[in-house]
């Protein structure tokens, strides 16, 4: 009986030790998405992240949303980042444009823009 609850315990610890390594990375990730937002706005290079399909797609009439609110749509296709999370990064976003311009954007954002 000992050997079993032994056994069962020290494949728990592997266990929590395996899961514990892959939230860290992901809080990583989620720490660099946000930090590279902000630095984008500092710069003044606002752009909202897409993940798109094989081709990038534009939608008709996106340039006079970019021109009006001085934002661009980077489409990365099929292959995204893999040191980014677009959901983060384009909150961080959203919530700057939300302070300067208030929420009216978000009617005329295109629908494809995830994390908003």
């Amino acid at each position: 009986m000992k050997k079993y609850t032994l056994i069962c315990l020290i494949l728990c610890l592997i266990s929590v030790h395996f899961s514990a390594k892959a939230l860290l990375i992901a809080d990583g990730i989620k720490t660099e998405s946000i930090k590279q937002a902000n630095a984008d706005i500092k710069k003044g290079r606002l752009k909202f992240l897409i993940q798109g399909g094989i081709v990038s797609t534009r939608v008709k009439g996106q340039e006079r949303f970019e021109q009006k609110y001085g934002v661009v749509y980077f489409d990365f296709g099929c292959v995204g980042p893999s040191t980014i999370r677009i959901e983060d990064y384009n909150k961080v976003i959203a919530s700057f444009m939300d302070k300067k311009y208030g929420k009216s954007w978000r009617r005329e954002v295109r629908k494809d823009v995830q994390g908003i």
